[in-house]
């Protein structure tokens, strides 16, 4: 007893129902899951296509920059060679090679104008004859400008040369007004030769973007080429990403849509296929009634007519019968024969069809899982009155006949919905708990929380033909009860504040005094549930 009592009171378990938001979630989480995804990899392909066409551009800009700078150290060698004038020097060069800003000639006992081309023919001159090359003198931050110099006999010749000319202007694979910033470095001189976006316009983002770092490839001139190219969101596909997120939530609206029709014709053929054995059992039950009532005014002229064949026996005085009263004698045999010829034919009728478990199957049944799947066949008409339903509680296998115990519990809730309707009950609730009574029975209680059933119905509502509702039948709760027990159990209508072990208080969720209907049907057998 104790322990039926805290199972009573034992909080609810929600089970696989649920409610129509919740099983929408699922799809936007996958929706959203796929549009990330693919926003991922268009984002992914977009970033390394940019860094490529960057990485091409940088090697073609290092690679011109280092053809500028090996010819102008080919222009000093050829100069120590030859040792023109230093004037007709500094008047052809600049002409034809636009990165020679000034010509620098030092001869034997003359000073140089800079300390620093000093420094730099020194260095120049203290390499090997044979790998002597040109070495870097004094650099211009401000006008981006720098010299080189080179030792020779009896000359020694510098070049002052403009950083940004080292590469013709038509032949620059970098947009002039580009975003990409372009410098040579060498130490902690820097030489602009591209300061690409503002600062105020550069996109932000997670990191540097694409650079690119690369020495001249000429020992004259020790000038590292950076290049940097600031990136973000600011330069993401924006146009294929929304293509991309509106194609994603077209795709999951229509599989959503398909899948949700399909589940929509599968509920309806299942309810179609209960109502189709609801309509047939219903149609025993009728027969089953009108057989029972038929039976018995039938049995009453049976008893009339033998009643009225033995009144009309002939008297024990000679001469009382009559030519008459025999024919009346054979009338009233005749009907006698008849009305038991019919009754014999309605007994018939009613032991044909009385059985709808004729063809019963009994099995283990997971009550638990049935209840859920049947909750979620019902969730349109559910939702449709705005009434909310719930299983509670646990329950062993019952041994039973899945369709019968289906048509049970589905007749049940049925009925349970149209009382809520039809009474208009605030906040309606239907609650189907499971328990498992000893090791024998199992047990489904079934409440709304409606008006309930008056008492003086209470032992009528079994009955074939009494319906407390108006328009019905009166024919489900006596199929159900007719259904539970040839599965060795029992249906019976529990009044309210009735339980297990005895009078208790309604659950806290119960607004009304409502309807409980209680199922009880055999556990199954171990050796059933292994198999």
């Amino acid at each position: 007893m104790q322990r039926n009592q805290q199972r009573a009171a034992a909080p609810p378990t929600r089970l696989g129902w649920q409610s129509p938001g919740r099983r929408r979630w699922p799809w936007v989480a996958g929706g959203l899951l796929l549009t990330l995804l693919g926003a991922a990899a268009i984002v992914r392909a977009d970033i390394a296509q940019r860094r490529e066409a960057f990485a091409v551009d940088a090697r073609v800009a290092h690679r011109l920059l280092s053809q500028g700078a090996s010819q102008l150290d080919a222009v000093l060698a050829t100069l120590v060679l030859l040792a023109p004038g230093s004037g007709d020097a500094d008047r052809r060069l600049p002409a034809l090679l636009p990165a020679v800003l000034q010509v620098f000639r030092r001869d034997v006992g003359q000073a140089w104008p800079d300390a620093a081309l000093a420094a730099a023919e020194a260095r120049s001159r203290a390499l090997p004859a044979a790998q002597r090359h040109a070495v870097l003198g004094s650099v211009d931050t401000q006008q981006q400008q720098y010299t080189v110099v080179l030792a020779g006999d009896p000359a020694s010749y510098a070049l002052r040369v403009d950083a940004r000319r080292l590469v013709p202007a038509e032949g620059w694979p970098l947009a002039a007004q580009g975003p990409v910033r372009a410098a040579l470095v060498n130490g902690q001189h820097q030489l602009v030769l591209q300061a690409g976006a503002p600062e105020a316009l550069r996109p932000v983002g997670l990191t540097s973007g694409f650079t690119f770092s690369k020495p001249l490839a000429t020992p004259g001139h020790p000038l590292e080429l950076q290049l940097q190219r600031a990136t973000g969101p600011a330069q993401w596909p924006w146009g294929w990403l929304l293509a991309w997120t509106a194609a994603c939530a077209a795709g999951t609206a229509a599989l959503h849509a398909v899948l949700k029709v399909r589940q929509a014709q599968q509920r309806s053929a299942e309810l179609m296929r209960m109502a189709q054995v609801a309509r047939l059992n219903t149609l025993g039950e009728l027969a089953a009634g009108m057989a029972h009532e038929l039976n018995q005014p039938l049995a009453a002229v049976l008893a009339s007519t033998q009643a009225a064949q033995r009144l009309l026996r002939p008297a024990e005085m000679p001469g009382d019968d009559g030519p008459d009263l025999a024919s009346a004698r054979q009338a009233l045999g005749l009907a006698a024969t008849q009305a038991r010829r019919a009754s014999d034919v309605v007994a018939r009728l009613r032991r044909l069809v009385q059985d709808p478990t004729d063809g019963m199957a009994l099995r283990a049944v997971d009550m638990q899982a049935l209840v859920v799947q049947l909750l979620q066949l019902m969730a349109p008409e559910l939702q449709r009155r705005a009434i909310t339903a719930r299983v509670q509680g646990t329950a062993p296998p019952v041994w039973a006949d899945p369709v019968a115990l289906e048509q049970i519990v589905h007749n049940l809730v049925a009925n349970a919905m149209q009382a809520l309707e039809a009474a208009a009950t605030p906040a309606p609730a239907i609650t189907l708990e499971l328990q498992a009574h000893g090791n024998a029975q199992a047990r489904l209680l079934v409440r709304e929380n409606g008006p309930g059933i008056a008492p003086e119905h209470h032992s009528r509502v079994f009955e074939p033909f009494f319906s407390t509702r108006t328009g019905g039948l009166g024919l489900g709760l006596p199929l159900c009860e007719s259904l539970a027990q040839a599965m060795g159990g029992g249906l019976v209508l529990r009044p309210a504040g009735y339980a297990t072990a005895g009078p208790v208080k309604r659950p806290a969720d119960s607004t009304g005094a409502g309807a409980e209907f209680q199922l009880t049907l055999p556990v199954a057998p171990a050796a059933a549930c292994q198999r």
